[in-house]
């Protein structure tokens, strides 16, 4: 019994990629700024991000996000974990939530400064 269990373990499927919800991130390839996409497109807002609370959704932004890729609008365009606060996302890891609100010395510039919550 203990056998069939290690050998489920090591043959059953997990999902792959973020827990939802997510976002899709990215950086413009005109100007290098983070920016996130959004039912219309992609926007510097990270307010306005789109959040996929489903696979079906998440795996559109990808596809979005590969397009973008495809056309040279954006690079590296990726899902983010977010949680929600207030009804607005809001990366859960570090590093994402650095590239969502700019600079932590100086609050005074990036996105916290362009888009107050």
């Amino acid at each position: 019994m203990v056998d069939d269990v290690k050998t489920n373990a090591k043959t059953a499927k997990t999902p792959k990629g973020p827990k939802l919800p997510v976002i899709m991130t990215a950086n413009d390839l005109l100007d290098g700024e983070v920016v996130f996409l959004t039912r219309d497109g992609w926007s510097f807002d990270p307010r306005h991000a789109l959040v996929a609370a489903d696979a079906e959704t998440a795996g559109w932004m990808e596809a979005q996000g590969r397009r973008a890729f495809a056309e040279n609008r954006v690079v590296d365009a990726y899902l983010v974990e977010v949680r929600l606060e207030d009804g607005l996302p809001v990366a859960t890891h570090f590093r994402e939530a650095i590239r969502q609100k700019g600079p932590t010395i100086h609050p005074q510039f990036g996105k916290q400064a362009d888009f107050p919550a």
